[in-house]
């Protein structure tokens, strides 16, 4: 690994003194420091690559192997740093740890819960080892359901159950021990539920947003206050691959704009993405749904379920 960090800061320079000006100017550091990583760490994938892959194989599990890894680059570069599910050392800690898991898990068969016998929502996360600030260690991944979506998932049920709402939440692991897998693991997983569960229409894929820097400022980036309570902000994102693209837009934006009128300032504007599907072409209403970011605290993540599933109820009936 070390040899592969000489190889590029050797290029860089390298570059950097053969590129003719034109070239520098026409290529801005995003697209250079891809071409780093791409020469570097050919592990990894650039969204170029993504899209190109994307075009070849028309096979949905194939391509959605390729919908997920343009946020995780930006965190993680080279192998060292792949999120693993972490081991405690500390005897006791492990024990607190297990104990808190079982209480949270409790309520789960085969990992997944169901609140009616004809439930409308599924919520599932593709990216189910991502915690918040609360859990940093494995690079803020790691199989700690406390204080990952998986909580805010469980959250989110409860809400909307509370609402009259028949749920399904599925606690599978889909990001570990394959990252780059994860988006094809997770669509396993949706046809599964919805065909076990064919009441389901409306299929909420929860995640978190990733910061390369945690810090209060970016804390404050990813917060906002409603009737006094610090919570986190919510996002919609959009995968502009799937075929019924149109749709999806329309559901994100409707939401987006709902949140902001019952609660100024929670939902972030909707993130497009040009390279990805997210599955979200699978049900009738496929939704992605980022909740904070790992600069926040489980406790700001948690106290924006209610609002959230507020927000759905009043949208969807």
């Amino acid at each position: 690994m070390e040899k592969k960090r000489i190889k590029a800061k050797l290029l860089a320079c390298v570059l950097i003194c053969i590129l003719p000006t034109t070239t520098s100017f026409a290529m801005d550091k995003e697209d250079f420091f891809r071409y780093l990583i791409n020469s570097s760490y050919p592990e990894t994938n650039t969204n170029e690559e993504k899209e190109s892959a994307s075009t070849k194989n028309n096979d949905d599990e194939k391509n959605d192997n390729n919908d997920n890894n343009d946020d995780y680059i930006k965190v993680h570069i080279g192998e060292e740093n792949i999120p693993t599910l972490n081991s405690d050392d500390n005897s006791s800690k492990s024990k607190e740890k297990n104990e808190s898991e079982t209480s949270l898990l409790a309520e789960y068969k085969d990992n997944v819960r169901v609140t009616s016998a004809t439930p409308r929502m599924l919520i599932y996360h593709t990216h189910s080892c991502e915690t918040y600030s609360n859990s940093p260690s494995g690079n803020y991944h790691s199989n700690d359901p406390e204080n990952s979506v998986i909580k805010i998932g469980n959250l989110l049920t409860t809400q909307l159950t509370n609402k009259g709402w028949g749920v399904v939440h599925n606690t599978t692991i889909h990001d570990n021990p394959s990252y780059n897998n994860s988006y094809s693991n997770s669509l396993k997983t949706v046809k599964s539920m919805l065909s076990a569960y064919n009441s389901v229409d409306i299929a909420i894929d929860l995640h978190r947003d990733a910061s390369a820097n945690v810090t209060k400022e970016t804390n404050k980036n990813y917060t906002t206050t409603i009737n006094g309570e610090k919570v986190a902000q919510i996002c919609f994102v959009v995968g502009m691959k799937n075929q019924n693209v149109d749709e999806v837009m329309k559901i994100a934006t409707d939401l987006t704009n709902l949140a902001n009128e019952k609660y100024p300032g929670i939902a972030k504007p909707v993130v497009k993405k040009s390279y990805g599907r997210y599955n979200q072409y699978v049900a009738k209403n496929g939704i992605l749904i980022e909740v904070g970011s790992n600069a926040v605290s489980i406790e700001e993540a948690s106290a924006s379920t209610k609002y959230i599933a507020d927000i759905l109820d009043s949208y969807f009936k």
